[in-house]
């Protein structure tokens, strides 16, 4: 089983945030060399994601079908804000260009850019991360969704609610009470840990 949380790729370390493609990369790497290990049982693989990552294991499960349960802890699952509309198409494109031509840099390690989330996202990087459309692409794979109940980076209707909506195999939505977004890693870090523990047991131990 891998677990990976959101803050903790070297790529969003050194840049700020890099494309779904690499992070997704990382997991799979991960899913391939587990199963070269021989205390590795390959029919109990699960993934584990928090935030960013969060939407991270439901693509891995949707195109890796060896994936047979995941839990995503208040996944950001739809990026496609950054060309939504044309202001927004327009400043994503103008910094894709800046940067490519190094006139423009990424952002600093933990940087406050968009609300409270901590970490400035790179938004070139996310034009084709849309995780919740595939939620419904890994019909064996049980589902697990906590979202927090006043998540406030994003609408959960729009990324775990309608992830969990399209999912086609077991699946399960929680809403933790009374927590922000960053609660699940911290006041709500237990129960979350507890609801993704008893989810692994009911699903890679049977």
């Amino acid at each position: 089983m891998g677990r990976k949380r959101g803050a903790s790729y070297p790529y969003q370390a050194r840049q700020g945030g890099e494309a779904r493609r690499d992070q997704a990369t990382d997991i799979e790497n991960v899913i391939h060399w587990a199963h070269g290990e021989a205390d590795c049982d390959p029919k109990r693989i699960g993934l584990w994601g928090t935030s960013y990552s969060g939407g991270h294991v439901v693509h891995v499960a949707a195109v890796d079908h060896r994936v047979k349960a995941l839990v995503s802890q208040v996944g950001g699952m739809d990026s496609s804000f950054v060309v939504a509309n044309e202001q927004a198409r327009a400043a994503t494109y103008d910094g894709a260009t800046r940067r490519a031509r190094g006139e423009l840099g990424y952002p600093p390690p933990r940087a406050v850019v968009i609300g409270k989330l901590q970490g400035g996202p790179v938004a070139e990087k996310m034009i084709h991360n849309s995780p919740v459309n595939e939620a419904g692409n890994a019909p064996n794979c049980a589902m697990l969704f906590i979202v927090a109940e006043k998540e406030e980076l994003f609408d959960n209707r729009d990324h775990a609610v309608k992830a969990h909506a399209l999912a086609k195999g077991p699946k399960k939505l929680v809403s933790i009470p009374g927590i922000a977004h960053y609660g699940i890693y911290n006041e709500a870090r237990h129960e979350a840990t507890r609801l993704a523990i008893e989810w692994f047991d009911a699903h890679l131990k049977n």
